[in-house]
């Protein structure tokens, strides 16, 4: 009953949009549209002192070599702890991590970077080549 009642709807509904009639759309009349005036970009940034400590004003006026087109921005970046990170188990526990952690299996086929390369260490510094004596 329901699907009989659905195709009913169906072919009312294009029926009714079949018997109306097309009307062309009315011409919008051209309206001259007023450019915006450009706003100037503003790149001044005003009194330096008071973005910096008078210290360090009068050092970076003292530098002779400060390069005035030049920006150096220095910052530590604190990493913080990921679960990633952390090393996985491998051998004959490896598998049973992999069900306990199953989003984070894939990492027990990849290699471990922190790890030391395997083989004995480098204990003797490569030679330096030089051409004369």
């Amino acid at each position: 009953m329901p699907r009989i009642a659905l195709s009913i709807a169906l072919v009312a509904c294009t029926t009714a949009e079949a018997v109306e009639p097309v009307t062309a759309p009315r011409p919008v009349p051209a309206v001259a549209a007023k450019p915006l005036p450009a706003k100037r970009l503003d790149l001044r940034i005003g009194n330096v002192r008071n973005y910096m400590m008078p210290n360090e004003y009068r050092e970076a006026l003292g530098v002779p070599d400060a390069d005035r087109d030049t920006v150096v921005v220095e910052g530590n970046r604190t990493l913080l702890p990921v679960k990633y990170d952390q090393p996985v188990p491998g051998g004959i526990i490896a598998p049973f991590w992999a069900l306990a952690h199953p989003l984070q299996s894939w990492r027990i086929l990849v290699p471990d970077l922190r790890a030391p390369p395997p083989g004995p260490p480098d204990v003797v510094p490569p030679r330096v080549f030089r051409w004369g004596p």
